[in-house]
């Protein structure tokens, strides 16, 4: 994160009627039809971020439900060349985790897992234990005056430690002032993402660093 290059993708989608994306999930799986809407998510993201980088990841979030269904992201990740993370939110509850560890392994060594909004509850920290992810992402109401707040930078140093004793990195969300990335660093956060570092952009505008980066590659690759 000091270095302000860009590590990795998260995919977002939005529709074109304007429906909030978690309402049309949710509308989804209320009809039976959530699993099939986000395996099309993912497979128009995996699509749309087959010129990124090779270096870098893409982060996608997927529900419980579709991890658990037999065939549905096995036939799309598993495939997948890009190191792909897959993101559970701590919001959604999980009554079994051995079902979620199983579909997991049968991901493949590509497919990796976060649990996101990390500190909006207690849940993610049993998702830490039960999952062990290799990314927790800290929500967005920890970072947002992080500078400003002992409080939470008490909270924010006390899940940096939990997760690097239990073996995954910490990435922090919704970052949008200096003064909040200056403290992330101070804490020895490793990875953030916000308005402050790349704003969300369609996957054909690559950031200038990519850019460049390419541009390089390919001046070298034809000397």
């Amino acid at each position: 994160m000091a270095s302000r290059s860009s590590a990795s993708r998260e995919a977002l989608t939005r529709f074109s009627d304007g429906t909030p994306p978690d309402r049309m999930m949710a509308e989804a799986h209320s009809v039976g039809l959530g699993v099939e809407l986000e395996v099309a998510c993912i497979a128009a993201a995996l699509d749309a971020a087959v010129d990124l980088a090779r270096e870098s990841w893409l982060s996608v979030n997927v529900s419980p439900a579709s991890l658990l269904d037999p065939t549905a992201m096995v036939g799309i990740l598993e495939a997948s060349a890009r190191r792909v993370v897959v993101e559970i939110t701590e919001h959604v509850e999980i009554e079994d985790y051995a079902p979620i560890r199983a579909a997991l392994d049968r991901l493949g060594p590509n497919v990796q897992l976060a649990v996101d909004d990390a500190g909006a509850g207690f849940a993610s920290l049993r998702h830490v234990v039960e999952l062990r992810p290799q990314f927790l992402k800290l929500d967005i109401s920890l970072v947002r005056g992080l500078h400003r707040d002992v409080t939470r930078q008490a909270m924010v140093a006390g899940l940096r430690h939990f997760a690097g004793r239990a073996g995954c990195q910490v990435i922090a969300e919704g970052i949008e002032e200096e003064a909040e990335l200056a403290m992330l660093l101070e804490l020895e956060v490793p990875f953030g993402q916000g308005f402050l570092l790349g704003r969300p952009g369609p996957f054909a505008e690559p950031c200038a660093a990519d850019t460049r980066r390419r541009r390089a590659s390919r001046r070298s690759a034809s000397g």
